[in-house]
Parts: C-alpha cells; sequence; structure tokens
C-alpha cells in the first residue's frame, strides 16, 4: 500500500510539471514519458558538440536560478548531464530535438541556431526567474529542479520570422536595441529590420556624409528638421555610431538574429534633403506626401545622386554583414518627377510611359548598386508594380492580400507583412491609443492571419511566400513611457508563433491559455510592459458588473476618479454605487496595468451652445463648425500650418458653469497633427482672459474654474510642428 502510494504521487508530480509547461512559440511535436530527470549540483553541460556562445549563454541563465554555479566538462559524462548531439547532418538548418530522460537532457541539432533554439524551448521548463535581470531584485535560489522525461521534435515553419522597428521618427538608443533583440530571441524571431532613415532623422553615420548625422538625425525649433510627433521644441534625436552597429550586429548575430537594414528610397527622404539639398529635382513647386512632407523625394535622373547613393551603400554593405539591404521604395510622390525637366527627359529617353516606370528605373540600379558590394535588393511592395526585377530580390508586402498575390505569382520572394494583420502600431481594441488606418489589430485578429492560407495560391506559387513580419512604426512611441513595448508584446508572441508553428496545431483560445497560465509571467521577468486586456464594465442600475478578462487576472478599481494601482482594492464581480462616474478599472500583472477604463455612460458632457472663430482658414474636409456639434467623431482641421499668435475662439452663447475643461488637438483617433506649443486662455466675460495651461501632449485641462465661463480660446505659441493642426470638441463637465 505505502509503495503503492508513492508510486501515485510520482505520476501526480509528473502530471504536474506537465501542466506548467506552456510554450511559445508552440513546438511542433511534444511527447511526454512517465517520469523526471532532476538537476542537482551534480549536474553538468558538456562542451562536446556545444557551440562556445550557446553554452555560456545556457549557462549564465541556469546560474541565475540555482545556488550553485552549473559545472561544464569537456568530456560527455554518463549521466546528469546536458549534451549536444551533432550527428545527423540531414536535420534543417534550425530544426532541433530536445530530449530528456532519466540520465539528463541532450539537444540534437546539427547547427548552432537549432541548439539555440533548443535552448529558448529549454528555458520555458524552469521557474520565470530565469528570465529576470542578474542585477535586479532577489529571486528564488532552487537547490534542485525536476524535469519532465519528454522528447520535443521541433523546427520553424517559415525561414523568416521578423520585426521590423522604426528608429526613424522615434530614436530608441542602443541598450534599447540590445534589450530588445534579447526579447526577440526568447521568442525564436531570427530577424530584426531596422528602418534606419525616414522624413524625421537619418540614424546611422556615414563617414563620407557626416551631414547625414550632423543635421538629419535631429529635430527641432532651431533644427533643419522641425519637431514632430511631440518630439517637442528642444533638440531631439540621436544615431547609431559605427561602434553601437558593430555591438548590435554582433549582439544579434549570437542570438540567431540577422539584422536587416533600411535605408527608405528614394521617397520618405526629408532628412537626407535638408542635409544635402542637390539630391532634390530642379523644380520650385513642392508636392506633399501622405505624411504631410514636401521635398522629400531623391531626384531619379541625377548621375550624381547615384554615385552618392554607392558610397552611402559600400558604407552600409561594411557595417550589415546581412545578404539584404531594405531600400523602401514606398508611397514616393512622383509628381516632383512630373516636374522635373530632367526627370522627364530620363523617361522619354528610355521610352516610359508613366511616373512609376522611373521608380522601377530607379529599383533597377539600386540593385545593381548593391550587387556591386555583394547584397541583395529588398523593399516595399511598390517596388514590383510597374516592372522586373531580380528574382532573387524580396518584396515585403504591406498593402493587402492582392499586392503579395501579384509579387508571389511574379515568382518575387515574398514577407508578409499586411498592415491589417502586422501592423502592431495600429490600436488593440478601440479604445485604446494607436493607428487604426489598417483597422483594429487585436491580439485574435493578428493569430487568426496565416500567411499562405490568405493568398490562396497553388502549392508551387507557395514556396514564394519565404516568412513573415511585424511591423511597428514609432509616430506614437515617444509617450507614454515604454508605450512600444506596449504595441509589440503580447502581439510578437502572436507572430513567434504564426512564424514558427504549423497552422494546423494553431489554436487561439489555447494560446490565449498558455500566455495566462505561464507567458504573462515570463515577460513581466524579462522586464516588458507588455499589455494587458481590460476588464468589461456594464451597468444596471446602482450595479457595476466587473468582468476579469481571464480568471487569472487582478481587476483593481478607484472609486475617487484616480488611476488604480497596486494599493488600489481587487474588484469583485459587482459594486453597488450611488456615484458610478467617479469609478476606474484597470487589470494588473503584477506592476503591469491596462488602460484605465470608466463605468460606460456613467460621464456625462455639457454641450451649451457655442460659436467657434479663428485666425487660420479651414480645410473643407474638416470644417470648423464641426466644433460647434460636440460629435465626438467630427473634428477641425486647419489649412495649413498655424503660425505664431494664431487662435482659436470658443464663444459660449450663455456662461457655462462647469468644474472642468479639457482642450484636445489632434484627430480624435489618432494623437499627432496637434499643437505641440501653445497655450489655453480661459475669460469668465468673453474680454478678459486668463492663461489656463501650456499644451502638453497636444492637451489642456482646466479645473480650477471659480466662476461660469463665458469663453476659451487656443493660442499658438510658435508655428510647432510646422504641419496643419487638428481640434476636437470641448469637453466640458
Amino acid at each position: 500500500m505505502k509503495k503503492t502510494t508513492i508510486i501515485l504521487i510520482l505520476i501526480f508530480a509528473s502530471q504536474l510539471i506537465r501542466a506548467q509547461i506552456d510554450f511559445i512559440p508552440k513546438p511542433q511535436e511534444v511527447i511526454y514519458s512517465e517520469g523526471t530527470f532532476n538537476i542537482t549540483k551534480e549536474f553538468s553541460i558538456s562542451t562536446v558538440g556545444g557551440e562556445e556562445f550557446n553554452i555560456k549563454y545556457l549557462k549564465e541563465h541556469l546560474d541565475k536560478i540555482f545556488d550553485f554555479k552549473i559545472n561544464t566538462l569537456d568530456i560527455i559524462p554518463k549521466n546528469n548531464f546536458l549534451i549536444f548531439d551533432t550527428s545527423d547532418q540531414s536535420m534543417g538548418k534550425e530544426e532541433y530535438t530536445l530530449k530528456i530522460n532519466e540520465k539528463g537532457i541532450i539537444v540534437k541539432a546539427k547547427t548552432k541556431a537549432g541548439q539555440f533554439y533548443a535552448i529558448q524551448t529549454l528555458l520555458q521548463m524552469f521557474p520565470a526567474d530565469i528570465y529576470a535581470d542578474i542585477t535586479g531584485p532577489s529571486r528564488m535560489l532552487l537547490k534542485e529542479w525536476n524535469l519532465p522525461q519528454i522528447t520535443i521534435n521541433d523546427y520553424p515553419r517559415f525561414e523568416y520570422r521578423g520585426n521590423m522597428l522604426d528608429v526613424s521618427r522615434t530614436f530608441f538608443g542602443k541598450e534599447y536595441i540590445l534589450r530588445h533583440l534579447e526579447w526577440l530571441a526568447y521568442h525564436k524571431i531570427n530577424k530584426f529590420h531596422m528602418h534606419l532613415s525616414d522624413d524625421n532623422g537619418w540614424r546611422v553615420e556615414i563617414k563620407k556624409y557626416p551631414l547625414l548625422t550632423q543635421v538629419g538625425a535631429w529635430r527641432g525649433e532651431n533644427e533643419a528638421l522641425v519637431p514632430s510627433f511631440d518630439s517637442g521644441q528642444g533638440r531631439y534625436g540621436g544615431y547609431y555610431t559605427r561602434e553601437d552597429i558593430k555591438e548590435i550586429v554582433e549582439f544579434a548575430a549570437d542570438r540567431n538574429i540577422e539584422i536587416i537594414p533600411e535605408i527608405d528610397l528614394p521617397g520618405h527622404s526629408k532628412a537626407v534633403t535638408v542635409s544635402y539639398p542637390e539630391v532634390l529635382c530642379n523644380t520650385k513647386k513642392e508636392f506633399l506626401s501622405v505624411q504631410g512632407e514636401g521635398s522629400n523625394v531623391w531626384c531619379v535622373s541625377k548621375e550624381s545622386n547615384y554615385k552618392m547613393l554607392e558610397n552611402i551603400i559600400k558604407e552600409i554593405s561594411k557595417l550589415f554583414p546581412s545578404e539584404y539591404i531594405h531600400i523602401g521604395g514606398d508611397e514616393v510622390v512622383t509628381n516632383a518627377w512630373k516636374e522635373c525637366p530632367d526627370c522627364q527627359a530620363l523617361m522619354e529617353k528610355e521610352g516610359m510611359k508613366n511616373e512609376g516606370e522611373l521608380l522601377n528605373y530607379f529599383v533597377r540600379r539600386m540593385e545593381k548598386i548593391l550587387n556591386k558590394y555583394g547584397k541583395k535588393l529588398a523593399g516595399w511592395d511598390e517596388i514590383s508594380v510597374d516592372g522586373d526585377l531580380n528574382k532573387n530580390s524580396h518584396v515585403y508586402t504591406w498593402r493587402g492580400v492582392k499586392t503579395a498575390q501579384d509579387a508571389v505569382k511574379k515568382g518575387m520572394p515574398v514577407i508578409m507583412q499586411i498592415g491589417e494583420y502586422c501592423y502592431i502600431d495600429m490600436k488593440y481594441s478601440p479604445m485604446e491609443r494607436g493607428h487604426n488606418w489598417a483597422g483594429i489589430v487585436s491580439m485574435e485578429k493578428i493569430y487568426s492571419f496565416d500567411p499562405i492560407g490568405s493568398l490562396g495560391i497553388t502549392k508551387e506559387q507557395e514556396k514564394s511566400v519565404i516568412g513573415v513580419q511585424a511591423g511597428l512604426w514609432s509616430e506614437m512611441m515617444i509617450f507614454p513611457p515604454h508605450f512600444s513595448e506596449y504595441q509589440m508584446f503580447p502581439r510578437l508572441c502572436a507572430l513567434s508563433e504564426i512564424g514558427w508553428t504549423n497552422q494546423e496545431i494553431r489554436d487561439y483560445k489555447e494560446f490565449d491559455k498558455r500566455l495566462w497560465n505561464s507567458h504573462f509571467e515570463r515577460m513581466y521577468k524579462m522586464g516588458i510592459l507588455f499589455r494587458l486586456p481590460y476588464p468589461e464594465i456594464t451597468k444596471e442600475g446602482n450595479t457595476v458588473f466587473v468582468k476579469s478578462p481571464s480568471p487569472s487576472a487582478v481587476v483593481r478599481y478607484t472609486f475617487d476618479e484616480s488611476e488604480p494601482n497596486m494599493g488600489s482594492p481587487v474588484a469583485q464581480s459587482t459594486i453597488i454605487t450611488d456615484s458610478p462616474e467617479k469609478l476606474r478599472f484597470a487589470t494588473f500583472f503584477g506592476t503591469n496595468k491596462s488602460i484605465t477604463v470608466e463605468v460606460p455612460g456613467s460621464k456625462q458632457y455639457l454641450k451649451p451652445k457655442v460659436i467657434v472663430t479663428s485666425s487660420m482658414d479651414e480645410n473643407p474636409r474638416a470644417k470648423m463648425s464641426n466644433l460647434e456639434d460636440y460629435n465626438i467623431n467630427t473634428y477641425f482641421r486647419t489649412a495649413s500650418a498655424p503660425q505664431k499668435g494664431d487662435w482659436i475662439l470658443f464663444s459660449f452663447e450663455e456662461p457655462v458653469d462647469c468644474r472642468e475643461i479639457t482642450v484636445n488637438t489632434t484627430i480624435p483617433v489618432i494623437e499627432f497633427w496637434g499643437i505641440s506649443d501653445g497655450h489655453v486662455e480661459y475669460s469668465y466675460n468673453g474680454e478678459d482672459f486668463i492663461i489656463g495651461g501650456k499644451f502638453k501632449r497636444y492637451s489642456v485641462k482646466l479645473s480650477k474654474l471659480d466662476s461660469p465661463v463665458k469663453a476659451i480660446k487656443i493660442v499658438v505659441d510658435s508655428k510647432g510642428e510646422g504641419k496643419p493642426i487638428a481640434v476636437q470638441d470641448l469637453k466640458i463637465q
């Protein structure tokens, strides 16, 4: 009887260990066996067959959680081991088998990459403290740890699993990039696409053209590039030195990540044209891009430009060992070429029918330059439209499934970064910050993406889809702190599984459980300020109902309109209250929290009759009268950029007795094209005005109002970001 009880306890313990392992990304095959393997101080890692960095990397992680140092041996021990088996040369480049039996751990892989990914899977079988910063707070130190006896046969679905980060609009320093690369490695993402240049900043040192970083890396009131995206009137920016790039590239390579640099050409080049204006076309007319930038396109007819570009590519090629260099090619304002006599002469000479063919001419010239320095070309899907390219040039499709289908049918290698699924600068939900032009990219939506199944192509054509990538454009990443992490995670967890795990074994509900059961804890220990779903709040009479996003989630609340924090009480399923408008709720995981939500419909805004006038002309598509209708979906947009002293005046028909007025500029759904340098005044009699506050993040809140308010005035203090601005209806309480 005693022996039977012990056996049952051991079986239960083994099952408990299994239940605790929630791998992300999900391996292709996991086979459990009965029993465990116990890691104790006698355990050792054999260096035979193991890559030096992989051994060091694994040992450093294990040393964080045990109260003894992990041994390494230059022999293969008989038991209590981790050994590397490289004998099967038929395995794929990133394929591995991880087998744990009663004697130890066997990692079978023919390459450094395969070994590294086996290690990533193994790390997820230990407590989450294995991911913690070694200099951080104290952690549990284990005397031993039981691993299940298990066999994992694993390999990636796609060879390319990427993340693109725009470091131009918001500059992310070297230390952040290194942390980000570590996070990508933990998720088996093997490509990091650095968007190094755009209209708002040039981010890589080029010795032959120092003005690119001396001038083009900075923006501000007294810089060649004007402030943008609430970067402030002071000097904002930065760039990566050659030494920075070397460190970043080596750090990534150790972790099986290829850095793919992008220099966006021939459009999106304002940072270049303010540094070297001679690259522009010989025309006095200015045409604006979809982002509102003028004079941002290289002249396609100037031979001197191709010489400059060759010199830049020569230096970039030495900095980045990647086989590919991305040249952008997107959203080019070809009207500049239409007005340029030299570009038109080139079109006539080459027998071209439209300016789209000029773009193809430029791209083919860039192909030759890149090939000269041992590189291949990559670009956004516009590069494959008007003309042919080399069949080894990579096309990154972003504008939709149709453009992806067209590129595949041309036989081009395609990376899928479709906006409606893969643009993680989009909103998670209508309630949250972010773009929405490509739709709402919820966790479930990004996870639903099948890069091949969405295309309706033949088996042979499927070979052209080499991978998938998430993209984070950074207009909105300057604030709040760590917002980039919020936007990326956990959506990058979903992307990692899209890229790694075969479609037929993926399931969103099961994936979501793995996130809550284990992976949020891992990311928390990694130091990622990831996004959490907010609670669902409803109301019937005096009863407020609180629905948590997960049984594992903690919802906290306040009852005085303040932000919930770690000291706030935990919300139960119902709250009885006479003041629902004062309640605030948020989901917590440790100190990480969701956005704060209110009881829907509980906050009522006053809507007094108002007349709005301005010193600025209106955009016919967003008229000034929109500010008089209190419709949250409409707004006023100026026809041109405001100048210092410009104003907008809200005059109420009768003085308004209120406790708070919020003045928001920017388009309601996105948070730029607002007043970055200005202030708001208020008046009790319509004639004498009191300064109420400076704009901060495009907004001013007036709360110390002693009498009914007769008028509100917005005043522009400088040209700010040099773009037309938007203003929303007043929110009056």
